[in-house]
């Protein structure tokens, strides 16, 4: 099924470039798909991998495209399959949407991240999440329910508490986007964001370290 996004670099003050990904996926298909071709494709080059994406519209993305009869244009390897038209798109997180499309993502090149974006009924787009583009830098991942349904539970990569974390999210003191810090409530572990500066990753150390200074019991 056709789940029209935008794919493309974050800019400047909460803009971005973009092009049309007619056959994007929800970040839980998408996310990992586009880790691997940052891996295997780019090399772990952020910057390789925005250029090329910006360079079409596309109809999927895939890490081994094949050529098919009905392709206008052949795949570029390791990437997908390129559309043959459509423009790049310049625009704002603040824009009002047609209802046309349905997701986002954005690299941010400096901080080798991807966030993600969803269409709203408002009309808007609503930061859905943030990921590195190394997992290993993650601080919070989701794994499946132990129970095989349901909803995913929320892992602290640090302590490994499960659904033990508190989210706090205000109005960006920079006219725009949110604010935000998500922190373990066991281990203290936090991430805060901002439209600006981006992510800021605090791990505490697990376990947590006795105090020096002293004996065992407490007294001097």
């Amino acid at each position: 099924m056709s789940t029209p996004t935008l794919i493309g670099v974050a800019a400047l003050r909460g803009r971005y470039t973009a092009r049309r990904l007619q056959f994007g996926e929800a970040p839980e298909t998408l996310v990992p798909l586009l880790r691997r071709i940052w891996t295997d494709t780019f090399g772990r080059d952020t910057d390789a991998m925005g250029v090329a994406l910006l360079a079409h519209d596309w109809w999927a993305l895939a890490v081994n495209p094949k050529r098919r009869r009905w392709d206008r244009l052949p795949p570029v390897p390791g990437l997908g399959y390129p559309t043959g038209y459509g423009v790049v798109r310049q625009g704002s997180l603040r824009e009002d949407l047609d209802g046309v499309v349905e997701w986002m993502y954005l690299l941010h090149l400096d901080q080798r991240r991807l966030v993600v974006y969803e269409a709203t009924v408002h009309g808007r787009w609503l930061r859905h999440s943030a990921h590195h583009l190394d997992p290993v830098e993650e601080l919070f991942v989701t794994e499946p329910a132990g129970d095989g349904g349901g909803q995913g539970m929320t892992v602290c990569t640090v302590c490994g508490a499960v659904d033990e974390i508190d989210h706090v999210e205000v109005p960006s003191m920079a006219g725009y986007g949110y604010d935000t810090v998500t922190s373990c409530t066991r281990c203290g572990s936090s991430i805060a964001t901002d439209p600006m500066f981006g992510d800021h990753l605090v791990r505490k150390p697990w376990p947590p370290q006795p105090p020096t200074g002293g004996t065992t019991d407490g007294t001097p």
